[in-house]
């Protein structure tokens, strides 16, 4: 799925007894119905470039898209840290577009298929105003949201081993799942038992 698309397959435990739909009632709150939040920044290309000490270049991405009003060091930034893909490769993501939507998506995607939202109405809601946060830098994700999350839209095939949580078998799993299950979060609170 790319874009605006946000499927609202269901998952087991996604909706209420009797097929009944529950969730959260989502308004917009900084985007308009049927206007894109993408659409509502102005777009140039950079080249996001990174010196060492000495000024030697260790990183250089040329034709990079982002907000104008983004300033060269988050350019910088997000195009050496959190673009997916091989650099020089065509999976290699560009433009800050691609990276909101890869993330945004997923996110509202899960949101729709656990039944978090009411409606897809509701799910379409949550996707535009959470994209405008992102692409206004009213808020941004931890590194490894940006890293992980939506990676499987990218590279479906990928035959990677993960451990990760399993639903159907109550416990953590190592199984060849591609990138389906990532990690998005860099802080694990144990109890305090633990200490």
């Amino acid at each position: 799925m790319t874009g605006r698309e946000i499927s609202s397959q269901a998952v087991p435990g996604g909706a209420a007894p009797g097929g009944a739909r529950k969730g959260l009632g989502f308004s917009r709150y900084f985007t308009k119905p049927k206007v894109s939040p993408y659409d509502e920044v102005e777009w140039e290309l950079r080249t996001a470039s990174i010196g060492n000490e000495k000024g030697k270049i260790i990183f250089e991405q040329r034709g990079v898209e982002v907000p104008k009003s983004w300033s060269q060091t988050a350019t910088n930034i997000v195009a050496s840290k959190y673009f997916h893909g091989k650099l020089g490769t065509p999976e290699r993501e560009s433009s800050v577009r691609q990276l909101v939507s890869r993330v945004v998506d997923t996110i509202a995607d899960w949101g729709l298929r656990q039944g978090y939202f009411a409606t897809a109405a509701d799910g379409e809601n949550f996707r535009d105003d959470l994209a405008h946060i992102m692409l206004q830098q009213k808020a941004s994700f931890n590194s490894p949201v940006w890293f992980n999350c939506g990676v499987d839209r990218c590279e479906p095939e990928a035959k990677i081993n993960n451990w990760h949580w399993s639903a159907t078998d109550q416990k953590v799993v190592l199984e060849q799942t591609g990138y389906r299950n990532p990690q998005c979060s860099a802080c694990f609170i144990n109890s305090v038992q633990d200490s």
